[in-house]
């Protein structure tokens, strides 16, 4: 055998040589006996706390991923749902409202409520209609009238509401229960300084930012401006970028994402109004008792009614945080109105076609 510096090896080193088994003595089998028996205790210990019956204090945890920053207007209306539910569940019930898209965009988390790995999704329309294809409807330009647009919210309440019976109907076949409808004010553009946008007919050729929403584009193609599409948590970085140099958005949510920084003019087209969905995993909701399930429904009726009175406060905020940083406010002229609605009547008659006319009349009914 070689030598390692010059040491021989040892002879309880040489392969195939074993010492004799030595007996067992009184200590050593003490101590195997004080091991085995620190187990069993810790064995007990541990099964006997897992097997506990709840005490007064459990209580159920629910997650919620929410892309909004924590000063948006949906966001207090997640905020407000946690806090009602853990009111009248009496603490039983709790919902940790994860902000920023911590879990993923809206897509991607509704996509993980679907699957049951998360028990409460955000999703806005537009995103909603890759799960749901009438939701497309609520992208149509102009689709519901502004001054009607509470009587349109009340349309979403769980217990009376047409539109949510309909909305909730479709969504359960996807293996999803709609809890809240949140409202945020009517979307304009708003423009960055490079733009160069100060009428409708400077908006041809503007990089903009859209969601997937193949309305949106269908708008943004029909002023002749070049749609791009951008998750709202990259808007930011690509606006800043140039990556685009507009994008979809109403004065709160500008105000709320300080975007004053990047974009400095709001072409005023007010065209799309934007609703936002909170739904719960199916099998989760189905699992609860009707009392939990009561609860739940309760609980998102209340907060979504007093988001729909913070959203209009919070655009009313937005203007003002628009006009202390000088942001340029462009109104469209009559001249201009009249064109845009020639420019997508084509868009009605493309996408009409793709959506259940059951739910167009239903929307144009609930604002008569």
């Amino acid at each position: 055998m070689r030598l390692l510096n010059g040491v021989k090896p040892s002879i309880q080193a040489m392969p195939g040589r074993q010492d004799p088994p030595r007996p067992a003595s009184k200590g050593d089998v003490m101590k195997k006996l004080h091991m085995l028996r620190t187990v069993l205790v810790l064995a007990v210990l541990f099964f006997s706390f897992l097997f506990l019956p709840a005490s007064s204090e459990a209580k159920t945890v629910f997650r919620l991923a929410n892309t909004g920053g924590p000063n948006d207007d949906y966001t207090f209306g997640c905020e407000q749902f946690a806090k009602n539910l853990a009111e009248i569940s009496n603490g039983e019930m709790e919902v940790r409202v994860m902000n920023n898209g911590v879990l993923g965009n809206d897509r991607v988390a509704t996509e993980m409520a679907q699957q049951g790995s998360l028990d409460f999704s955000l999703i806005g329309q537009s995103q909603l209609n890759l799960f749901v294809k009438p939701v497309l409807a609520f992208d149509l330009p102009y689709i519901v009238d502004a001054a009607k647009n509470r009587q349109f919210l009340e349309a979403f309440d769980p217990y009376t509401g047409p539109l949510y019976k309909y909305l909730d109907a479709e969504t359960q076949k996807v293996g999803l229960k709609l809890v809240m409808t949140l409202d945020t004010p009517f979307r304009s553009y708003a423009f960055t300084p490079r733009s160069g946008v100060e009428n409708l007919s400077g908006v041809r050729g503007v990089k903009v930012r859209v969601t997937m929403s193949p309305l949106e584009r269908a708008f943004a193609n029909a002023l002749a401006m070049n749609p791009t599409s951008v998750g709202w948590t990259e808007v930011y970085t690509a606006l800043q970028q140039g990556t685009v140099d507009g994008e979809i958005i109403n004065y709160g949510t500008f105000a709320a994402a300080n975007h004053a920084e990047i974009a400095d003019r709001f072409l005023l087209t007010r065209h799309n109004m934007a609703k936002i969905f909170v739904f719960m995993n199916k099998a989760r909701f189905d699992a609860l008792s009707p009392e939990q399930q009561k609860m739940i429904i309760d609980a998102g009726r209340k907060a979504q009614m007093e988001e729909w009175d913070f959203s209009q406060e919070y655009e009313r905020r937005g203007e003002e945080y628009c006009k202390q940083h000088n942001v340029k406010l462009i109104e469209l002229t009559d001249a201009e109105r009249a064109e845009i609605m020639k420019n997508i009547q084509p868009v009605y008659d493309e996408y009409a076609k793709e959506i259940d006319p059951a739910f167009l009349k239903l929307i144009q009914d609930v604002q008569k």
